[in-house]
């Protein structure tokens, strides 16, 4: 693509430095259209998570069942599709887990199925999680492995609310959590 530009002389000569910039910075905007093209920058602030454990996490790991699912908030930004604007997604897994590894060093696949029908699958790795005053915030990691968004990072930030850690020591267990999540994607 080729771009010209053509000034008036007595009117280019008077042109404010600011106004220059702004048509130089448009015009290798103009000559570099595969830059724009590949930019996306989209967080999803204010989902739900929600998780059922079978039987109960205790204090002392234990083969248990989890299934969940995550709603997405609203999402903005630059590279979101029009009409794209939340997705869901479920989980359900096996694993040998206690209340203290709630959360922390996983991994997996998991896939959005979006608003308008289109899905993104994304292989996830989690870093150990903090937990202060009976809430666990975890923060997830990885590429979309395909579909929509394929080849963009997400990171993902769980905070699991008012978790009732007192249950951890009875036989029965915790058998439940939920909090917020919070998703950014990401490519350059």
């Amino acid at each position: 693509m080729q771009a010209s530009l053509k000034l008036h002389p007595t009117r280019f000569s008077t042109a404010s430095p600011r106004a220059l910039l702004l048509a130089v910075t448009v015009l290798g905007l103009l000559m570099v259209p595969s830059v724009a093209h590949a930019l996306l920058l989209i967080t999803c602030p204010a989902g739900t998570t929600q998780a059922a454990y079978s039987p109960g996490l205790t204090n002392t790991p234990r083969l248990i069942h989890a299934v969940g699912q995550e709603l997405s908030g609203l999402c903005t930004g630059v590279g979101l599709p029009m009409g794209v604007s939340s997705f869901t997604t479920t989980f359900t897994g096996e694993d040998t887990a206690a209340c203290t590894t709630l959360l922390t060093a996983s991994e997996g696949d998991q896939t959005f199925v979006w608003n308008n029908g289109a899905t993104s699958t994304w292989h996830f790795t989690a870093t150990v999680g903090t937990s202060v005053g009976g809430q666990r915030v975890t923060t997830l990691q990885g590429p979309i492995t395909s579909g929509l968004f394929q080849g963009a990072q997400v990171t993902q930030v769980v905070t699991l609310l008012n978790l009732d850690l007192a249950a951890c020591s009875t036989e029965e267990g915790l058998t439940s959590a939920s909090g917020t999540s919070t998703y950014l994607f990401t490519a350059l």
